[in-house]
């Protein structure tokens, strides 16, 4: 007898500047600039592969329509971090985050200020018990919002439910 295969929700990460799950400070993020956050811990076991990511991004003065934000995924095993990072939340240069996987680019759609600009990913593979998220603000000249916690990343386990 055929089975269904879902896809379940588990417990979103939030990655901000605080009172998320994991810092990562994007707080008047300069253009041509990066962050990488502190490295979060999946736990041992069998853990969930896909991943829906979210990136919630708002800028400190006018963007340009079409200038965008990338994200990007570094992994480690424990010993070897993607890109050699570290743990904590650090600078993140254009040579580093060439080692990172690109996860996406959050595109600009509003040319407002202090509004929220969204985009999803979905089927995000994360493999590794540890890992960190980069931000790079690739626009032309635009700091990210100077207010804590208006810009942030959610990263959602997704695994395949089979009734």
């Amino acid at each position: 007898m055929p089975s269904k295969v879902y896809r379940a929700t588990e417990t979103p990460i939030t990655f901000r500047d605080s009172g998320g799950d994991v810092v990562i400070t994007l707080n008047n993020l300069g253009f041509g600039a990066g962050r990488v956050s502190a490295r979060y811990d999946r736990g041992a076991g069998s853990l969930a592969e896909s991943h829906e990511v979210t990136g919630v991004f708002q800028f400190a003065t006018a963007p340009a329509l079409g200038e965008a934000i990338e994200l990007y995924l570094f992994q480690s095993d424990g010993t070897y971090m993607d890109g050699t990072l570290g743990t904590s939340d650090t600078a993140l240069t254009a040579d580093k985050r060439r080692n990172g996987i690109l996860i996406g680019a959050v595109i600009v759609d509003t040319t407002s200020t202090a509004t929220d600009i969204i985009a999803r990913f979905q089927n995000v593979s994360i493999t590794s018990r540890y890992y960190s998220i980069g931000v790079w603000n690739a626009s032309a000249g635009d700091n990210l919002n100077n207010s804590a916690n208006t810009s942030r990343v959610i990263v959602t386990p997704m695994p395949p439910e089979a009734q």
